[in-house]
């Protein structure tokens, strides 16, 4: 049986620091067939040169300027040729055997989105975050499960996500009108067209909260195209009940002061279980 050919792909607007996993993409007990790195930025010809000298090993894509976060994962998906691709971020540390349990997903279920668990840790500085305490983010793992829970909200963690890239531009890619939430935009798409999905029970990733990535510091924006997303599933399917319900559950999620989150994330740390 011939091996699937698989990439990563991670966008990064490549500020200091933001290499500090690529090992661990790197050194998986499965490796990648290529890892995609798209500089997010405008970058001098000694900066290009400087970085495919540093890390042979990886393929960069440099934009002629910033051009966000979803244009740029549709360029690495056309640049590459891979069966299965691994969704990576610059904040996030995949576990080394991330790549190997999630391909044994794909074999076994034959899904066509594979996701894990993750871990959560709260802190600004490398120093708390390499020591904060490590909270579980679950999903649901049953495949029918995760359709349902989608409908009601996003429970996929983005860079645990793994794709057949033949399905995603099938259903056309990330839907750049989205500059925050296209991951979930992508999954109610994918919904949309009969996908299939499947989980891997189990922490693969560690996720890193911190004042810088988007998750916290566009909170109100994410929540705002989370909604589109969503409104734009119950336009499709003429779902005029679900449309209302989503309208009022988002704007009441806006309403709740950012601070809140800060102390729900804090919570979870406590505890050591999140959702």
């Amino acid at each position: 049986m011939i091996s699937p050919r698989t990439a990563v792909i991670l966008p990064t607007r490549a500020q200091p620091g933001w290499d500090r996993f690529v090992p661990d993409l790197i050194g998986q007990s499965q490796p990648a067939s290529e890892i995609i790195i798209v500089i997010d930025r405008a970058t001098t010809p000694d900066e290009e040169a400087h970085l495919r000298q540093y890390w042979p090993m990886l393929r960069f894509i440099f934009n002629r300027d910033n051009i966000g976060i979803t244009p740029s994962l549709n360029r690495a998906i056309h640049a590459t040729d891979a069966d299965l691709i691994f969704r990576a971020d610059d904040d996030d540390q995949s576990y080394s055997r991330r790549f190997a349990q999630q391909l044994a997903c794909f074999a076994r279920t034959g899904a066509d989105f594979v996701c894990s668990w993750a871990e959560g840790v709260n802190g600004d500085s490398d120093s708390k975050i390499n020591g904060g305490r490590p909270y579980l983010i679950t999903s649901p793992t049953d495949g029918k499960a995760i359709r349902a829970a989608l409908l009601r909200r996003n429970v996929l963690v983005h860079s645990t996500l793994a794709f057949r890239r033949e399905t995603v531009l099938r259903i056309g890619g990330y839907d750049e009108t989205f500059v925050n939430a296209q991951d979930y935009a992508l999954y109610l798409a994918a919904i949309r067209a009969d996908c299939q999905f499947a989980m891997v029970p189990e922490p693969l990733v560690r996720r890193h909260y911190h004042t810088n990535n988007i998750t916290t510091a566009r909170r109100t924006h994410q929540i705002m195209y989370s909604c589109a997303a969503r409104i734009v599933h119950h336009a499709a399917t003429g779902d005029r009940a679900s449309f209302f319900k989503s309208l009022l559950s988002y704007a009441l999620l806006l309403a709740i002061p950012h601070h809140a989150r800060t102390i729900r994330r804090k919570l979870f740390s406590l505890i050591g279980r999140g959702t």
